[in-house]
């Protein structure tokens, strides 16, 4: 139960990592379980890509009453301002284009690789083989993709990536939550997460801020909702809790930005935790290597850049050079870029730049133009100019880059070349520096996504946690397009097991 000796456990894990002031305290109660003033058969903590999934599917193959609880004033969660990209082996697209030899068993090797010898083979397998039914949910549900639409994005071996048709992950979380109202699920908006409430080693409900105003905790007042058969923990991680990040990983630049919405603090892992939740990887944060410093949060970089890692090249402001194969994974990408600093340590912005004729339309051309994250420049005297670039080596690096496109072979880094193209003015070209952007740890859970008891290293009863709360599952670094695949189909995964768990 909800008694002294998780309040202190609980107290002393926070001070610990000096984060005791970033998080709500998790108070000590009389032994009596408390007066419930509502219940549900499940209640889903969050409403981001994996909430959203796992109560549709909860409610389909158990018929019973699902409660959706999101702290903030929208529904949607990071997922909303999610780039929308999805990593599908054999989705009809890339079969129309002729890419016959993909499969889950390739997408997990490509993620086996870009873990690094931390991610977890079983996990990612069982993640792949579900990707087409997390496809088709979204086709049913109304999600619209991008035509004939799929590339080979950074670290993939093979083009299976598809895009919304708005490039956001917004595309995703409206129509699932519109489903979902249609199927009878209730979802509460502005209702913060203070504590789960134990009967023994059983979660049996939760301690609830109705009414909050992120982040006041002095706003709304304290609930107790009963959660008959299980809590589903779908809340996100914690990339905007500065204490967190600098307690778990003293190396994270602190002046990096974040891609993440205001909300990613992990209050919630950090209230299983107390009550015994094993964490793994929590000093895992991986840096989106397509941040723009002309443009907070997630911002627009990412899609100008699926054009500019594709067929244009990135250069050194200080020496005018390439200096990374730019279709490298994001952690191999990110170190790369920010070792280009001036002599006192501070970000010598690098460069990405490409051919503005084949693009002029397009509106992740114009949009960036539009919001000065990206200017159009009329030869490499210009960029050299503008950009305070050393122009002789820079006329060199883009012969010598064009060169190599004709050969189809990057001698330098190793760059597959098969989406590159010979560079000639004008030019859209931007600055790049690396956002914090995903947390690998998290809560350590089996693979039905029932979350571990650290003490004895098998479930907590009744408490399931899926998507950026969950970790070891990707490893030192996860590739793009694969953290929306992963909350999608781990919602059918979970929904399978609370199904089986209380039949």
């Amino acid at each position: 139960m909800q008694d002294r000796r998780h309040f202190l456990k609980f107290s002393a894990s926070a001070a610990l990592g000096g984060i005791a002031a970033s998080i709500p305290s998790a108070q000590a109660s009389q032994c009596q379980l408390p007066k419930w003033d509502d219940e549900s058969d499940y209640i889903v903590v969050g409403s981001g890509f994996a909430g959203l999934s796992a109560a549709l599917n909860t409610r389909r193959k158990t018929g019973d009453n699902v409660l959706v609880l999101e702290k903030m004033q929208v529904i949607g969660g990071n997922s909303a301002i999610n780039g929308g990209w999805l990593a599908i082996p054999k989705n009809p697209v890339q079969l129309a284009q002729g890419v016959k030899d993909d499969s889950p068993a390739e997408l997990v090797k490509d993620q086996m690789i870009s873990g690094r010898g931390m991610a977890d083979e079983a996990a990612l397998t069982q993640i792949a083989e579900h990707a087409l039914e997390a496809y088709q949910l979204c086709i049913d549900s109304g999600v619209k993709f991008k035509k004939d639409f799929n590339i080979q994005v950074g670290g993939h071996n093979k083009a299976r990536a598809i895009r919304t048709l708005h490039g956001t992950g917004g595309d995703i979380t409206t129509k699932l939550y519109e489903v979902g109202l249609k199927e009878g699920i209730e979802y509460r908006l502005q209702n913060c997460i203070e504590d789960l409430i134990m009967d023994g080693d059983k979660v049996i409900g939760l301690k609830v801020r109705q009414n909050y105003r992120f982040p006041d905790m002095k706003t709304g007042k304290n609930i107790y909702i009963k959660a008959n058969k299980g809590v589903i923990l779908a809340s996100g991680g914690f990339a905007r809790n500065m204490l967190l990040r600098a307690a778990v990983d003293p190396s994270l630049d602190p002046t990096l930005d974040c891609t993440n919405a205001l909300g990613a603090t992990g209050e919630v892992m950090l209230s299983a935790m107390a009550h015994g939740a094993l964490p793994v990887h929590l000093n895992m944060i991986q840096t989106g290597h397509w941040g723009s410093p002309d443009e907070g949060g997630f911002g627009w970089s990412n899609a100008l850049l699926s054009i500019g890692w594709h067929q244009g090249m990135s250069v050194s402001v200080l020496s005018g050079k390439r200096y990374m194969d730019e279709r490298a994974d994001r952690k191999t990408c990110s170190e790369a870029i920010m070792k280009n600093r001036y002599s006192d340590g501070s970000p010598a912005y690098p460069l990405v730049f490409f051919n503005y004729k084949d693009h002029a339309t397009d509106e992740r051309v114009t949009r960036s133009l539009r919001d000065e994250m990206a200017w159009k420049v009329n030869s490499l005297d210009e960029l050299a100019a503008k950009f305070n670039v050393p122009l002789a080596p820079l006329e060199a690096s883009v012969m010598r880059f064009n060169q190599q496109v004709k050969a189809r072979k990057d001698q330098d880094f190793g760059r597959k070349m098969d989406t590159a193209v010979e560079l000639k003015p004008p030019f859209v070209v931007s600055r790049i520096w690396p956002k914090v952007h995903y947390c690998m740890g998290g809560l350590k859970t089996d693979l039905g996504g029932r979350v571990i008891d650290a003490r004895s290293m098998s479930p907590i009863t009744n408490l399931y946690a899926l998507g950026e709360i969950t970790g070891g599952v990707h490893g030192e670094a996860r590739l793009s397009s694969t953290s929306c695949l992963e909350c999608l189909t781990m919602g059918i995964v979970v929904s399978d097991t609370v199904k089986a768990d209380h039949a």
